[in-house]
This record gives structure tokens, sequence and C-alpha cells, in this order.
């Protein structure tokens, strides 16, 4: 199954885990499964439309994925990173 790491800032859903794993068949769907597994963590990634967030960008086995292609199928020994960046003054 899809494993999906988590950057250190958003891991109070999953408890502090830094690596969990998800079923699902595309990229949402992957996220989609992280979120009803973890409730809070979907909401970190994606906004109320579904779309990825401003600031957070994702790599599929080391390769950044287009901001547009969160319904990219995926296979059993992806990994889907997730990365964010620090906003502030």
């Amino acid at each position: 199954m899809p494993q999906i790491e988590i950057p250190r800032r958003y891991r109070s859903p999953t408890g502090g885990l830094a690596t969990i794993t998800v079923a699902g068949d595309t990229v949402r769907a992957c996220i989609e499964a992280a979120e009803s597994e973890y409730p809070g963590f979907g909401e970190l990634v994606l906004d109320r439309k579904g779309a990825l967030r401003l600031f957070v960008k994702l790599f599929i086995n080391g390769d950044e994925l287009e901001r547009s292609a969160l319904d990219r199928r995926i296979r059993d020994d992806d990994t889907i990173s997730v990365l964010t960046a620090a906003a502030g003054g």
C-alpha cells in the first residue's frame, strides 16, 4: 500500500508518525484515506474545494507532482511526500 511521508509540522493528527500507510489508487484517494484514519490531516493538505493548499507541495517517489494532478494514479509501492513552506515574518 502507498505511504505518505508527513512533515514534522503536520504530524499532530498522526500522533507524531512521520510515515503512514494508506489505501488508495490516486493521490487524492490516499489523502482522503489519511484524513479518515487521522482526522485533521486532510485539511492541512487540501483546501475546502479539494485543491492542494497554496504552501503545500507533493512529491511521488521524489518527483514533484503538478498541483492539478491530484487524481494521478499511483502504485502500491509509491511514496507520497508532503512538503510545506514556512511562512511568517
